[in-house]
């Protein structure tokens, strides 16, 4: 069965350490991964546990261009593979994400579920660093990749790719964002 889940190696392995940095010296852009509980609308750290650092498109910032000239060297390279005939943008804020020993995205999850995801078409995901036994696991697809620091992995962003972090006992660090369909 075709899974959709594409892995490509970047050109240059330390930008991911870079990125690291930008994440560790980012103060403007970075708060606390929120996912609330419904009930008590306190942070839910059973779902997912992170600092988040937003990144935007149309920077001057050098390190996070080189991070989109990676990305849409491969997302080409993912639109001819399944001849998708639709304009690409990426219009939202990535995410530099740290999760802490423990911690991660817990909880089985897709990347347009709502009105404000609505656009979204293809996720990307750059692990930042090595982490033994804390990838990332997609439920229906039977998938699960390692974090290897420099492995760029792109999915479609619907139901059909419901996926989670694989909690580690180490931090992991990644890059992650989406591609939207433009009108």
């Amino acid at each position: 069965m075709e899974t959709f889940i594409r892995t490509y190696k970047i050109s240059d392995i330390t930008l991911c350490d870079r990125l690291i940095d930008y994440h560790k010296n980012n103060n403007e852009y970075k708060k606390e991964g929120i996912i609330y509980k419904k009930d008590t609308g306190e942070v839910d750290k059973s779902i997912k546990e992170s600092i988040d650092v937003r990144f935007f498109n149309g920077t001057n910032d050098k390190t996070i261009n080189e991070l989109y000239k990676e990305i849409t060297v491969h997302v080409y390279k993912y639109v001819r593979e399944f001849q998708l005939d639709c304009n690409l943008i990426t219009e939202d804020p990535g995410l530099i994400q740290w999760y802490p020993k423990g911690g991660g995205f817990k909880k089985w999850h897709f990347e347009r579920c709502n009105y404000q995801s609505r656009k979204r078409q293809i996720v990307y995901m750059l692990y930042l660093n090595d982490v033994e036994n804390g990838g990332t696991e997609w439920y229906l697809q039977n998938v699960k990749l390692e974090a290897v620091k420099g492995t760029l992995v792109l999915w479609p962003s619907d139901f059909t790719h419901v996926h989670r972090g694989v909690v580690a006992d180490e931090e992991k660090y990644i890059a992650t964002g989406w591609l939207e369909h433009c009108l």
